[in-house]
């Protein structure tokens, strides 16, 4: 039996997952200082490149500067707060505010301000650069976090993910994006990643989906916080825009897929406290969890693969529910409330997975809702006591 884990517990009191001053702890103490996943190095190959992504209510944007280097910065114009940059793509030499064009250095620096002798005399530049953030990079994806100077920093926060095969590198240029969808899912946040942890479901919950994935066939591994998933039965294709691998089993037992290296890699990477990752042998898809409130969660899932794209995406969104084909300029958002068949019926355990997680938050408000024994061992429910104790070396001081 794997002992990379604690024996579980519950840690968090029921009002974590309830009440709206707990998720605003969270919000100060924990994703303001959180590395999230905010997209590739692909989007930023060329100086003046960049892309934008938000973590909680805050506006951020990563840049490649004009040496070469990946910088980030908050979204916000030191002038009057407008957001500076839209979208993705590339802005040239300089960063010019839409509102009154005040324009930044592409390394941040306040370098120009309009009319300024007409308006102010002069304004000095000093403290006026844009505010900044935190970017880091692994395996040619790129993660972003709100705080300057992070108290894990990014190198400290990877330690132990290169200790696990990957059967893609975004660096390499050899995946394509095939789409996006979101998901709105009535439940906390930390209901969801804690689902996500659980090997101790998928061979009941998924018994249809993801067949006899019973505990001694499920093993998590600990990487500083996060936690990796590696099943050792699995056959199959893909299975909706989560994909698990097909059978990943240790050393010799391995097989080649269609030319892949052999299987020995995760099929699931929860990085705490927001991001999933599900390398397969037919992409990859980054999913980021946003918390709305205290009660509700919309997870963005983009997915990659190696060939036909948009066939694939065509694929996904079918089990998804959504009757969509093709690429929108909005991503699609699925909610259980829109469906038009029962949970179990729709062939997608990303769908199963909501409809458990929001029965659970709902039951989460009974007087008589507890947290009875957790299953012990690698493939069963260690992992939830992990993310708990991350979450509370955060929130709670390590209470």
């Amino acid at each position: 039996m794997n002992r990379e884990f604690d024996r579980p517990r519950q840690l968090l009191p029921r009002d974590a997952y309830t009440d709206a001053k707990w998720l605003e702890r969270e919000r100060r103490t924990l994703f303001d200082r959180a590395w999230v996943w905010a997209g590739t190095e692909a989007d930023l190959t060329r100086p003046g490149d960049f892309l934008t992504t938000s973590i909680q209510g805050q506006q951020l944007f990563v840049l490649r500067d004009d040496s070469g280097e990946l910088r980030a910065f908050h979204n916000i114009c030191r002038h009057r707060g407008s957001e500076v940059v839209e979208g993705k793509g590339n802005v040239g030499k300089v960063v010019r505010c839409p509102y009154h064009r005040w324009t930044y250095d592409l390394s941040g620096g306040l370098r120009a301000v309009s009319n300024e002798a007409d308006c102010f005399g002069a304004v000095g530049r000093e403290g006026l650069s844009l505010h900044p953030a935190s970017v880091g990079v692994h395996l040619g994806m790129v993660y972003v976090n709100p705080h300057p100077s992070p108290p894990e920093p990014f190198a400290q926060w990877v330690t132990g993910l290169d200790e696990h095969a990957w059967p893609h590198d975004f660096a390499d240029g050899s995946l394509k994006f095939a789409g996006e969808i979101a998901y709105e899912i009535r439940c906390n946040w930390k209901v969801f990643y804690e689902n996500a942890v659980d090997g101790y479901h998928l061979g009941y919950l998924h018994d249809r989906t993801l067949g006899p994935l019973y505990p001694n066939r499920n093993v998590w591994h600990r990487a500083g916080r996060h936690a990796l998933w590696y099943s050792t039965e699995r056959d199959g294709p893909p299975q909706s825009n989560s994909i698990l691998t097909e059978r990943v089993v240790d050393g010799a037992g391995a097989r080649r897929l269609e030319g892949h290296q052999p299987a020995t890699y995760p099929g699931v990477v929860a990085l705490f406290p927001l991001t999933f990752l599900t390398p397969n042998p037919w992409g990859i898809s980054a999913s980021v969890l946003e918390p709305i409130d205290a009660e509700t969660t919309r997870m963005r899932t983009l997915s990659w693969a190696p060939a036909s794209p948009k066939g694939w995406l065509a694929k996904v969104l079918a089990r998804a529910g959504t009757r969509k084909s093709g690429f929108a300029k909005k991503p699609p958002v699925y909610r259980l409330a829109d469906a038009d068949r029962h949970p179990l019926e729709s062939g997608d355990f990303q769908i199963e997975d909501m409809w458990i997680c929001e029965k659970i938050q709902r039951n989460l408000h009974s007087p008589h809702f507890e947290v009875g024994p957790l299953a012990d061992g690698a493939g069963a429910e260690s992992p939830i006591t992990h993310f708990q104790q991350s979450v509370l070396d955060y929130v709670g001081d390590g209470r």
